[in-house]
């Protein structure tokens, strides 16, 4: 993951520039050196990379490529194929022509052999070889260069190829991250965004390739027809009969590959899974788990590989065999010619050499058909991406809709109505269910209608909502960089991405708060939030584990306990200081001395402002001005609620069915389920109580959805639609 840090005080620009940049990568490469901070010299030293100050466009790497992939291409890749097409023109061109001249240089070689061998033959080894040889010598230099050239235009159109694809489908990730992780499986999009595009570019590479084959053959042909009509006809009808044979082997290659491709993708969710939940995993003994489900997935896409194998096996053969067969043909043929007088020992060369050279432009047709297949495969996926609809849109905004953020919260599809300006709590018997009406007031899509004070959320922008309505879900996310960046979120603002050397340095001294400090510019006001927001969360061992807000939280915060990222997690949303604060069980991995602060200084902070929370701590609940009884008609998430009792934690204490959910609630350890439908959940137990910095806790005590999570206006950077 990308570390989060923030930027020095901008009393220098950052260096910017391309051997600037090269100036960083050798001092980060160099044995015990540190990158340079922004604004200041970096160290001296040789220079690994140095960008031409002419450099073509097409051959640069931009961070907004185009065509860019938008809804026009959903579940359209011949259309995102031709686009990408039209986008690569100018490489495609100049790199099919030169491809043309390099094929053209390496096919005019036989001639001039056949023509050196007549010369000696008739005058044996005299001067009349010296322009021959000298033509020789030329075309194979010019082959070579040509071909460099070649190469670097063919790079350029593979990268018009591929960055598009790419970005377009890690952009699309990024912008709506809970809607297409919710229709694709997350390794399908991680292969998508990797392999699928790589195809798509390496498609565009051949495209020239073959361009230039294409024209070199038929010059060639026109030579050999030239020479001996028979013979010409001979091997240009020889060629398409084996590209027929190549052709009809693509749609079984192609279906075949379309089954591999999904079988790695699942493959990859699988490994993805095991690496987000590893530390839990190990904890609970379930590695032979694991193990069985990777090894049943690994089976599979071992069968379709091999079934691809086979496929593929036979189109390699009838490529390497079929010219064999056809050179044979006609070395037979023009032997015969030249021993009938017909054609000269020359002509004999030549020939043998068109034939041979023939080969290669044949190599790359099917090539070409080869990467089609891939290619379009990977357009398909690219194409799947951009047909995810964003789940929150701004599309029935009404300009005239205002929020009145001290009203009732309703949720539409429960009826349940939550008063305004004052902190109640959601009992259920189905947590999971509980956890779903609380997430659904933070708007996470636009099916279910909420209202605040009357008005509609859908009818408000969405950023509005966002700073309105703040919901920390059950799972406390957490990213690497500063202390004071995670709480305050957006407040502090990203800087540029550590260097290689830098994060392997942070992470391995990860446990020691003077080694992983950052540069933070912090107001007297940031600070003065962050430490309150600390301070309510009862998170001062986390202020004094990282050694201040200024201390480093490495990836996931893997260095603070399940506990303590807990805490930070409600600290973070208690920062926010949103009119509407809605928590899901924002104390499950506390023990109760602290679970007890937590609710006295939770309720003292957002005393006036709407707090939704869903527990069964009857910690909590006694501190609530008012605790709302729900009644689930199934199990799981997805099961709808009613309201049965509403009152406070001492009048619903007498009701049978809520005190069969609070003491179950107070138990003082109890088993989580994993969180439904979450492709990345962790299954373990936990403690009520925050007991070691190296304990991987879960923090749910529910089943609940992944609704919120990481895309809550709670969480930076990670987008809401």
């Amino acid at each position: 993951m990308t570390s989060r840090t923030t930027p020095a005080p901008a009393a220098a620009p950052a260096p910017s520039g391309p051997d600037d940049v090269a100036r960083r990568t050798a001092a980060d490469r160099r044995p015990g050196s540190r990158p340079a901070r922004p604004g200041t010299a970096p160290d001296a030293g040789p220079r690994l990379a140095r960008h031409p100050h002419r450099w073509p466009s097409f051959l640069t790497i931009t961070p907004d490529p185009r065509p860019a992939l938008t809804r026009v291409f959903a579940d359209r890749p011949g259309a995102w194929v031709r686009a990408l097409l039209r986008g690569s023109w100018l490489p495609l061109l100049v790199a099919s022509i030169l491809s043309a001249l390099s094929y053209l240089a390496a096919g005019l070689i036989s001639p001039v052999i056949g023509a050196v061998v007549d010369h000696g033959l008739d005058h044996g080894l005299s001067s009349h070889l010296v322009p021959g040889l000298l033509a020789l010598a030329g075309l194979g230099i010019g082959a070579g260069l040509i071909g460099g050239l070649t190469e670097m235009f063919s790079m350029g159109a593979w990268a018009t190829g591929w960055q598009p694809s790419a970005r377009g489908a890690a952009h699309r990730l990024g912008d709506r991250p809970r809607a297409v992780t919710r229709e694709i499986a997350s390794g399908d999009v991680v292969s998508t965004v990797t392999a699928d595009s790589d195809s798509i570019g390496a498609l565009m590479y051949f495209v020239a390739n073959v361009v230039g084959a294409l024209v070199s053959t038929v010059v060639i042909g026109v030579l050999m027809l030239r020479m001996d009509v028979g013979l010409g006809l001979l091997v240009l009808l020889g060629l398409p009969v084996v590209l027929v044979l190549v052709g009809a082997l693509l749609k079984p290659l192609n279906k075949r590959m379309s089954v591999q491709r999904e079988e790695q993708g699942r493959l990859t969710t699988v490994t993805t899974d095991v690496v987000a939940g590893l530390r839990v995993l190990r904890g609970i003994g379930g590695e032979d788990v694991y193990s069985a489900r990777y090894a049943e997935q690994s089976a599979k896409v071992r069968d379709a590989g091999i079934r691809v194998a086979s496929t593929q096996a036979l189109l390699a053969a009838i490529r390497a065999g079929a010219p064999m067969i056809l050179t044979a043909a006609v070395v037979g043929t023009t032997a015969e010619a030249a021993f009938s007088g017909r054609i000269t020992v020359g002509d004999f060369v030549t020939f043998y050499g068109y034939t041979t050279y023939l080969i290669w432009p044949l190599g790359s047709l099917a090539d070409l058909m080869q990467f089609m297949t891939r290619a379009w495969v990977g357009a398909k996926k690219v194409s799947r991406v951009a047909a995810v609809e964003p789940l929150t849109t701004d599309d029935a905004v009404d300009p005239a809709a205002v929020i009145d953020a001290t009203g009732d919260l309703v949720d539409g599809a429960s009826g349940v109505r939550l008063r305004g300006g004052v902190m109640t709590a959601l009992v259920c018997a189905v947590p999971g269910a509980s956890a779903a009406l609380a997430e659904r007031l933070g708007r996470p899509d636009d099916v279910a209608a909420v209202t605040l004070g009357g008005t509609d959320l859908r009818r408000v922008p969405v950023a509005e909502v966002r700073r309105t309505v703040v919901v920390s879900g059950a799972h406390a996310e957490a990213f690497a960089g500063p202390l004071a960046a995670e709480v305050l979120g957006d407040d502090v603002p990203l800087a540029a991405t550590r260097g290689l050397s830098e994060l392997i340095r942070m992470h391995a001294v990860a446990l020691r708060p003077d080694a992983t400090r950052a540069d933070v510019a912090l107001t007297t006001e940031q600070e003065a939030t962050a430490s309150r927001a600390l301070e309510v969360a009862v998170a001062g061992d986390v202020l004094d584990s990282l050694g201040g807000l200024t201390g480093q939280l490495t990836e996931k915060a893997r260095n603070l306990s399940g506990g303590q990222r807990q805490r930070l997690a409600l600290a973070r949303a208690v920062a926010r200081r949103s009119p509407v604060l809605v928590l899901v069980e924002p104390t499950s991995a506390l023990d109760s001395h602290t679970e007890d602060l937590v609710a006295q200084r939770l309720r003292a902070e957002r005393t006036g402002a709407t707090t939704v929370v869903v527990t069964p701590s009857p910690l909590l609940l006694s501190r609530c001005d008012e605790v709302v009884l729900l009644e689930a008609d199934g199990e799981g998430p997805d099961a709808s609620v009613r309201e049965t009792a509403r009152g406070t934690h001492h009048e619903l204490s007498d009701l049978a069915a809520y005190r069969a959910v609070v003491e179950r609630g107070a138990d003082p350890v109890t088993t989580p389920s994993p969180r439904s439908g979450h492709p990345d959940s962790e299954i373990g137990t936990f403690s009520t109580g925050d007991r070691s910095d190296d304990q991987d806790v879960p923090i749910s005590r529910s089943t609940s959805p992944d609704l919120g999570g990481a895309e809550t206006a709670v969480e930076r950077k990670e987008g809401d639609r």
